[in-house]
């Protein structure tokens, strides 16, 4: 069975740390700037990689996941957390040209981890020739910078901060460790 795909449909809107609070940590007056374009493009790189690195959303998205078979357990794992709500579950039924929607009545959101399952009650057949037979439409991530947990914020500054001080190393520093440290908390297990 084929790994799920995640494709964005709707951007997040807002970012989950400030220019400012960057500045801060780096130690640049809040009224100088000459240099907020050149952070933005920092935190908006490091917050990108952070969240495929680590599999996660930080600002809330809507995404559609799209999956080449029927779970054979009747349940669906949404890595790409947390997720809010499903918004729809539709697949192509065998030799059908457009999708079948699947009633909210047939299936269960469990989001109480940043991995989310997603369980059908009713199972349904989709086409087996076809690639990309299911899509689950779903808002992932925060809903706002201040439900945003802390230690993402950091994770956010500390990784912006090595950046800006050492654009010319993608290695390991001080800095970048204690980073990684906080990121364990939300990383995807794969076994």
């Amino acid at each position: 069975m084929s790994n799920p795909r995640y494709k964005l449909k709707t951007a997040p809107t807002w970012d989950p740390v400030t220019v400012n609070a960057l500045k801060r940590n780096l130690h640049i007056d809040a009224g100088n700037h000459d240099q907020d374009e050149y952070l933005q493009e920092i935190l908006d790189s490091v917050v990108k990689e952070w969240q495929e690195n680590n599999g996660r959303q930080i600002a809330r998205a809507t995404y559609t996941m799209y999956l080449d078979f029927y779970p054979g357990n009747d349940e669906v794992e949404i890595t790409l957390g947390p997720v809010d709500e499903i918004s729809s579950v539709k697949y192509y039924a065998d030799g059908a040209t457009e999708l079948t929607t699947v009633d909210t009545s047939k299936y269960q959101l469990d989001n109480v981890e940043l991995t989310a399952r997603l369980r059908f009650f009713e199972s349904f057949t989709p086409d087996s020739d076809r690639m990309n037979v299911i899509e689950i439409e779903f808002t992932n991530g925060w809903d706002s910078a201040a439900e945003v947990p802390e230690d993402i914020k950091d994770i956010i500054i500390l990784l912006g901060t090595e950046r800006y001080l050492n654009p010319e190393n993608q290695g390991v520093s001080t800095r970048q460790s204690a980073a990684e440290r906080l990121s364990r908390n939300y990383r995807i297990q794969r076994y």
